[in-house]
């Protein structure tokens, strides 16, 4: 899980907005890839215990979605066909 390590050290983005829910899922589903955008996000989660707790919130709310989909074996079309 990239969200396990607590760090103390001084922060340089004390005055960066923080991180929007959308860009916390991003992260945590690996699609932040750019190093522009990826270091001061990962920057900004080493010190702001806000945003990491929400990110690891995030983690656990994806990781809920993608267990329910595996274990309710959803099959999209077939849902659609049955409202139509």
């Amino acid at each position: 899980m990239r969200f396990g390590v607590m760090c103390l050290a001084p922060c340089r983005y004390t005055d960066m907005e923080h991180i929007s829910d959308h860009d916390l899922d991003r992260y945590y589903l690996g699609m932040v890839v750019d190093e522009a955008e990826l270091a001061p996000l990962e920057e900004h989660l080493l010190c702001c215990h806000g945003c990491l707790e929400r990110a690891e919130n995030s983690g656990k709310d994806i990781d809920t979605l993608r267990a329910a989909m595996v274990a309710g074996n959803f099959d999209l079309e077939d849902s659609v066909r049955e409202d139509y």
